[in-house]
């Protein structure tokens, strides 16, 4: 599929997606770093982590606009049992169909139709009616048990996001050993992922639906300390992505010893965190590649790149510098503002990359993407000293 194929696909299932994760641990550490500038206080933060099949993504959606609305105060009925009949009544699968009762499915990219089989799914998942009530049942009964008095958005689908398994799914994995299944990996309600422990024990077995949950989480705690490539529990979280990428522990827990695994998917294990995508971090292990991995060699290789930039670019943006792009402004006329502050940059940015070339190319020689790491960090320390320059003029905002 073309990337402006997969782009028209995605855009059918609107924000009913799986999200995206990311592999890349700057992207985890921005994270933990916004988490920590919010809570002063943090000293450290449990990380969690679930282990990743290497299937085919797979989403179940019912949609809850037949589900009737409660109203506790012209009833006498409990608001719980009143909420579950209406849900059992609106998915009454036995008398109407998937697409009447609202039940729809989807790939990663694209809608599927109940009877279209890509390796087994939807269609070996669609046969079974009951299972489907009784999954959808059983979740809205556990979210309105812990959250006693919640009010239910019918204008968002439920979601139960998943990975299908088994046989001519994947190549060389232990989980392709399997028959086909359907493994749930998280819940969707309210437009809002719900915490995994939740609904961990929720499975329907005879309808080949299974829990992530069936084996043990992986967790740790992370120092606050010590939000940096060099914090010793990334290094831990790639080491159990190596072992689990060597032996599988989901294959293993359903027979199929001693064979390949994929990784681990990580969330930050605060609510927030657990409830967010931005919070979540894929590590594979080596044979995947390069790619979604913490390696010890490459986070040194960034930290002496990182420092050799930063050093050279806190030389260059210079007292004198900051100086001439402040009489470049007044030359212009320009007045302390949004688009001011944008010319200065600028300024600074193309004199350092002017003036500076020789030594620059000296830094690209052993880093390649040195120009671009130099133009953000110069950016960012130009943005810097304009703000600071405005504070000593007396000028906080404008």
């Amino acid at each position: 599929m073309s990337t402006d194929e997969s782009a028209k696909s995605r855009s059918q299932l609107g924000d009913n997606g799986f999200p995206k994760i990311t592999g890349k641990v700057n992207d985890f550490l921005y994270q933990l770093q916004e988490l920590k500038d919010q809570q002063q206080h943090l000293d450290f933060v449990p990380i969690v982590g679930t282990v990743k099949l290497h299937g085919m993504h797979a989403d179940i959606l019912f949609s809850l606009t037949g589900v009737a609305k409660r109203d506790s105060k012209s009833s006498n009925e409990d608001p719980l049992e009143t909420e579950l009949a209406s849900a059992a009544a609106a998915l009454n699968l036995s008398e109407k169909g998937l697409e009447e009762c609202g039940v729809s499915f989807q790939s990663r990219n694209v809608l599927c139709d109940a009877e279209a089989s890509n390796h087994g799914w939807p269609r070996d998942i669609a046969r079974h009616p009951d299972a489907l009530q009784y999954l959808k049942t059983r979740v809205m009964e556990r979210y309105l048990s812990r959250y006693p008095g919640a009010s239910i958005d019918r204008t968002q689908p439920l979601i139960i996001a998943g990975e299908w398994i088994g046989t001519g799914v994947q190549k060389g994995v232990g989980i392709s050993k399997l028959s086909p299944r359907f493994i749930i990996l998280g819940i969707k309600i309210n437009g809002q992922w719900q915490p995994d422990d939740d609904y961990s024990d929720i499975e329907a077995n005879k309808a080949g639906i299974f829990t992530i949950h069936r084996v043990p989480q992986f967790k740790f705690m992370f120092d606050m300390s010590d939000i940096s490539e060099n914090n010793y529990v990334l290094l831990d979280m790639q080491r159990i992505a190596d072992d689990v990428e060597f032996c599988c522990p989901y294959a293993a827990h359903f027979g199929i010893e001693n064979s390949r695994g994929e990784g681990v998917v990580w969330k930050i294990g605060t609510l927030d965190g657990i409830t967010n995508p931005k919070c979540w971090f894929k590590t594979k292990g080596p044979i995947s590649g390069p790619e979604n991995r913490i390696d010890p060699q490459s986070i040194t290789r960034n930290a002496e790149k990182k420092l050799t930039v930063n050093s050279a670019s806190e030389k260059w943006v210079s007292k004198r510098r900051v100086e001439q792009g402040f009489e470049y402004l007044l030359e212009l006329g320009l007045e302390p503002s949004k688009e001011s502050m944008k010319q200065f940059i600028n300024w600074v940015v193309q004199d350092v990359m002017t003036e500076e070339k020789s030594e620059i190319d000296k830094i690209r020689s052993q880093y390649s993407d040195a120009s671009r790491l130099v133009k953000a960090k110069v950016g960012q320390l130009a943005r810097e000293k304009y703000f600071e320059t405005m504070r000593e003029v007396g000028i906080d905002s404008f």
